[in-house]
This record gives structure tokens, sequence and C-alpha cells, in this order.
């Protein structure tokens, strides 16, 4: 769940166009299903953050885009419920032996966030893991410990952590919950997680907390996703998944994420004129607004030229903007906009070698084959040293075979034209 998902076709394209010349291209739609198929896990607004080491993609976090200064103090302060609260898990309760104990189970909690918080993880994950075993019936070092795994450590490991966190406090914390829907490969077991966790944000904003309503959008966008994923019929689910998406909507009237969440849907129930309308919709939205403010489209406003040549980051996360790329070269055959889309994301972060893939993509459908053939060898250094993972390898050969045969078919074709009316100017 915290890489690549191939296993969920989505591309509906059968050829691809240039900006001029439509070319034949529908040989290559396996590449393209395959590619477009298999995009980043969608970011969650449920789940904390982290920069992702270079040459991988993000793990899970939030579709809003925070600042690393924020995503420290977010893990310090949120890491499983920790802190004051450590005690209610259990963990001792005799007199002062007790209170010392927990007292001793919550400065570790403390001092294992505080660990991840300034990127120790070893370390914090090691502390985390020592009040486990001290307290193994305490909620909080459990919760704290499971979601540490989550960011940092052994997925298999992070599911048995979360389970037993759950297992210990089934009625609060949504955290957990929405890890495990990330987590788990059942789907139907990742999206009753996900309902459990949706189910306890709603409680909290029944009870006046003023953040939960973002917290909705961001998990009724991630359940809709798991029914999509799962469903057998796409019409089994939609009425529940259009239902879903209107409570995102009316949860966080500023958020993108449930337009494109909806044009995912469209596209798999065959509608792709409405899902291609959503999606701009949505670039709509998260384009207008750098930094954590609004910007006009256009770039006027009062704001001065300095402001207007960096307006800061966008508010949406690296991976929800990779989904949008993926997106566009499945529903628009003009490639332009997912071009630029890709292009911003090199230029955040050039060490991710599924960006300089599908850019490779994008340049292939535009019959731009030279920077396609130039971006696939990027790809292939960064993937090499990484390890050299074989399955990407594979599918690099394969775009690049069916660039150069693409290259080969257009200078027979449209070259030769394009030689034959060059030959009619000279003689002339």
């Amino acid at each position: 769940a915290r890489h690549l998902s191939r296993h969920t076709p989505r591309s509906r394209r059968a050829c691809l166009h240039t900006r001029e010349v439509e070319v034949d291209c529908t040989f290559l739609a396996p590449l393209v299903q395959k590619v477009c198929s298999g995009g980043i896990q969608r970011a969650r607004e449920t789940l904390p953050s982290r920069e992702a080491p270079s040459g991988t993609m993000p793990q899970p976090g939030s579709s809003k885009k925070k600042n690393k200064k924020d995503g420290k103090k977010s893990k310090k302060a949120g890491g499983g419920g920790s802190g004051s609260g450590a005690g209610a898990g259990g963990g001792g309760s005799g007199g002062g032996s007790g209170g010392a104990r927990v007292s001793s189970i919550a400065a570790l909690i403390d001092s294992g966030n505080e660990h991840l918080a300034f990127e120790r993880y070893d370390e914090g994950l090691t502390e985390l893991k020592r009040a486990v075993d001290l307290a193994p019936a305490n909620a909080d070092a459990a919760e704290a410990y499971g979601m540490a795994l989550a960011e940092f450590g052994d997925p298999a490991d992070a599911i048995a952590a979360l389970k037993r966190a759950a297992q210990l406090r089934p009625d609060a914390g949504y955290e957990k919950f929405m890890y495990l829907g990330q987590l788990l490969d059942d789907g139907a077991a990742a999206a009753t997680c996900t309902r459990q966790g949706l189910a306890l944000i709603e409680f909290q904003a029944a009870h006046g907390d003023e953040d939960a309503e973002e917290r909705t959008c961001g998990a009724c966008c991630a359940l809709v996703e798991q029914l999509l994923a799962t469903a057998e019929d796409i019409e089994d689910v939609a009425d529940e998944c259009d239902a879903l998406l209107r409570r995102a909507a009316e949860a966080d009237v500023t958020s993108a994420e449930p337009l494109q969440v909806m044009a995912s849907l469209r596209s798999q129930q065959g509608r792709p004129e409405e899902a291609l309308e959503a999606l701009r919709q949505s670039i709509a939205a998260w384009r207008s607004r750098r930094g954590g403010r609004s910007v006009e489209p256009s770039g006027g406003g009062d704001l001065d030229t300095e402001d207007n040549e960096f307006m800061g980051e966008y508010d949406v996360s690296f991976e929800f903007r990779f989904e949008t790329a993926k997106l566009l070269l499945e529903l628009d055959e003009n490639t332009d906009e997912a071009i630029d889309v890709l292009e911003e994301l090199l230029e955040e972060r050039d060490g991710v070698v599924d960006v300089w893939h599908l850019l490779a993509l994008a340049n292939h459908g535009c019959c731009n084959f030279d920077r396609a053939l130039e971006l696939l060898g990027h790809a292939d250094t960064l993937n090499d040293q990484a390890g050299g993972d074989e399955g990407v390898t594979a599918d690099l050969m394969e775009l690049r075979a069916a660039v150069e045969d693409s290259k080969s078919r257009w200078k027979e074709d449209v070259g030769a034209d394009h030689q034959m009316g060059g030959a009619d100017d000279d003689s002339d």
C-alpha cells in the first residue's frame, strides 16, 4: 500500500495524440494502461506525513501539504495520543509505584516521539518498543509504536502493532484505524477499518473537535478509493461513493480532493467527459492556492512582483499531484497539462523514478521521442542507484522499446511526407 499499486487498471485511452497530427499508437495501449494504473497510494488527510527517502515514493501522508516544522510538531504531539494521557490504557494502578510506572511509560513515549520528530528513527522506534514491552496493556504505547512502525518501520510489524492497539482501545483513537485501512491487503478489512476511523472522527466532530471536519473529508475520500479498488462492479458501490464524496465536500469546502476522487469514480463508470470536468475543477482549486493563501489563477491581484515570482508550495501533496498527472494522461488527449504537473514535481523532488517514468510516457504521447528517451535514461540511472528493481527495469525497457518503435514509424510516415514537401520547395 505504500508504493506503486499496479493492480487496479484505470486507463481507457486507446491511442495517443500529438498537438498537430494524430499518430496511430493503439499498439501501445497495454503500456499506457500499465503505467497509468501504477500510481502512488493516495495521500490521506487523516495520516501524518514525512519526507520520503530520495528515490522512493512518499509514504502515506496528508493530501494537504505540511511544512517540516508542522510535521515534526504533529509527530511529537500526536504520536498515538501519548503524553499526559499515557496512563489511560493501563500499565499500573497500585499507588505510588503504579503512578511512577505510568509516568515512566509516558516519558518513554514522549522520548520516542521526540526522536522521530528529529528524524532519529531507530532511536525512536527503540524507545517506543521498550514502552510496549514494559506495559503491554497500555493503549497509548501500543498506538504510538504501531503508528511509528507504519511510518518508519516494517509494514507487517506495523499491522500487528496497530491491531493490538485496536484491541486495547477500539472506541477511541481514529489514527490507528486509518493506518490499518491503508496497510491491509484485504480490501474488505481495510474498508472496515476506515469506516471505524471515520466513525470516530465524526464522533469527535460532534463533540467540538474543530479539526475533525477536515479529517472527515480525507477519511471519506479514502473510503471511496477502497470501495472502488475492491468492487467487482463499480455500480454496486457508486451510490455510496457519491454520498461519501458529498459528505467530504461539505466537510471541507476548500479541498480539491473530493473532486479528484470523483474524477476517478466517473472514469471507472465509463463517463470520461464528467471525469475530466471534475478533474479540471480539482486542478483549478489547488492551483489557485499556494503557500496556504488564495492566488488569482491569472497571477493578478495586489501582490507585488516578488510575491508573484514565488508563491510558496501547493497545499496538496506530492503524491496527490502525481495522481492528478495520471488521471490527466488517462482522460485528456492533450498531454500539455500532465507534463506541466510532472515537471513541477521534478523541480520539487527529482529522485523519484516513477515521475521520470510517467513524464517519459507523456512525452511519448505527444511524439517528443528524443525527450522521452532522455527521461527514460534518468529513470534507469535512478533505479540502478536504488538497487535495480527488476520490475521497474522491465517496465522502463518496455517503454523504451515502444518509444524507439514509434520514433521509427514517425520517421517513415510523417518524416517522409515532410521530406517530400521540402524537396518540392527546393525545386521551386
